[in-house]
């Protein structure tokens, strides 16, 4: 769970230092931050092959496979850096909004200031290792969408700590899907709607731990996230 007695660092999401990815010598709110990034350290593109850990593909590969995911993730690098995100969709039409210009920028930038200390203590945890992964439940209010918001730590074979990736869902679809295969249907629990009276927005609590091997924490609030302005 997010733990709001935890002790845990300083998690700066503005005031950003040096890790060892960092493309360093660049203005990170250049709207063209991926450009000048990609010419400064040689990045491929197109048909050139990437080696993966188990694959060969093209970075054309690579960007049509990310982007038939039917996700929306982003990736925070260690640094709280905004890195990447599959532009699959413009802004408009996307659950958490991202905009091209805003790769590169630090995360603090990217969310409202009254969410930021729901952002660091996410960051925090996971960072710590203390979750693998933080969900946020945002049921829409006509029903036809309940939106989940994945915080999932990424770390290398080391388990040392990569960033976050984080990606938004509409589980309403799945849902239905099984449902319809299954014959089954969603009843009230004791009568109570806990659909439409759900979490209240821009906050984090009530959040649950398993005790297993994968850890996760079920945030029984709405962050804000699906209005950050990536």
């Amino acid at each position: 769970m997010i733990d709001e007695r935890a002790s845990f660092g300083f998690e700066g999401l503005f005031e950003l230092g040096e890790v060892d990815t960092t493309i360093t010598g660049l203005d990170m709110f250049a709207a063209d931050w991926v450009e000048q990034a990609a010419e400064k350290v040689g990045a491929v593109e197109g048909d050139t092959y990437v080696k993966l850990n188990r694959g060969i593909l093209t970075v054309t590969q690579i960007n049509a496979l990310l982007d038939s995911i039917p996700l929306e993730f982003s990736y925070i690098d260690n640094n709280n850096q905004f890195i990447y995100y599959n532009n699959e969709k413009d802004a408009a039409n996307m659950w958490a909004p991202s905009n091209p210009e805003s790769v590169g920028q630090p995360l603090g930038s990217l969310h409202p200031e009254h969410i930021t200390a729901y952002v660091q203590k996410i960051i925090q945890q996971l960072r710590a290792g203390e979750t693998d992964v933080v969900r946020i439940g945002h049921p829409v209010a006509d029903g036809e969408q309940f939106l989940v918001h994945n915080y999932q730590r990424m770390q290398d074979k080391e388990e040392n700590y990569l960033g976050v990736n984080e990606y938004v869902a509409d589980l309403k679809p799945v849902i239905d899907w099984y449902l319809k295969q299954t014959s089954q249907k969603l009843v009230p629990n004791n009568g109570e709607d806990r659909v439409s009276n759900a979490m209240p927005i821009d906050g984090i609590s009530g959040a649950t731990q398993k005790p297993t091997s994968h850890k996760h924490a079920d945030v029984d609030a709405v962050s804000g996230a699906s209005a950050k302005p990536y």
